[in-house]
């Protein structure tokens, strides 16, 4: 009896083994979605919303790009605080936090410019690894679903530093099945995708105007 059950169990662990052989595994999807976050750089207009937790609570950051040269930010805490809006153009910036527009010091302007450049230009080896999870249907929209394989990219300013939110969160790219492009990621952690620590959506206007602002404060 006891050879009888040993066999069995050996014949139960080598069926289980080859149903895990053969169970499908999620395919290497990293080329769409650097080609949908390359193609999302080279369009004229583009606008994210994202919502995320800062160091200093939760906030709201809209950005508006006309590219190749011109954003504006806006940052709103959700708790305390007044909203900083920052605009670039070329090399130059300005800020306003609720006291009227003033140009940023240099460095802070390098700063802003570099934000953006980055913002716009992701090179394909930055983007990572990724696989396919599938179609899924996201407030009413039908979009392709991929799941991070690394680590988290750099965080937008304000927001908590990477490293923190290694091996705490799931990172997940949705793109537009019909154009290719990026409509949403998120970061979120494990089971909690409906509650994201930081979610940024995407669309692509026909027109963004930004401008110098006219009323610079010397």
């Amino acid at each position: 009896m006891g050879l009888k059950r040993a066999t069995t169990s050996v014949a139960a662990i080598a069926g289980a083994i080859s149903l895990l052989a053969a169970a499908p595994a999620f395919a290497d999807c990293s080329t769409e979605v650097a080609l949908g976050v390359n193609s999302q750089g080279k369009q004229k207009f583009l606008r994210k919303e994202t919502n995320m937790v800062t160091e200093a609570g939760p906030a709201k950051m809209v950005v508006e790009y006309a590219t190749p040269d011109r954003m504006r930010q806006i940052l709103t805490p959700l708790t305390e605080g007044k909203p900083v809006e920052s605009i670039v153009v070329g090399d130059k910036a300005w800020t306003n936090n609720g006291e009227g527009w003033k140009a940023s010091p240099s460095h802070e302007a390098d700063q802003l410019v570099q934000f953006m450049i980055k913002s716009i230009a992701q090179v394909y080896q930055e983007v990572g690894k990724f696989e396919c999870t599938g179609l899924e249907t996201i407030e009413g929209k039908e979009l392709r679903g991929y799941r991070g394989l690394d680590e988290p990219p750099p965080s937008a300013p304000g927001a908590p530093p990477a490293e923190k939110m290694k091996n705490e969160a799931v990172r997940m790219v949705y793109l537009d099945p019909v154009t290719g492009l990026p409509a949403r990621s998120i970061l979120a952690r494990p089971g909690y995708l409906d509650k994201p620590i930081f979610k940024e959506v995407y669309t692509y206007p026909d027109s963004i105007v930004i401008e110098p602002p006219k009323d610079v404060v010397k």
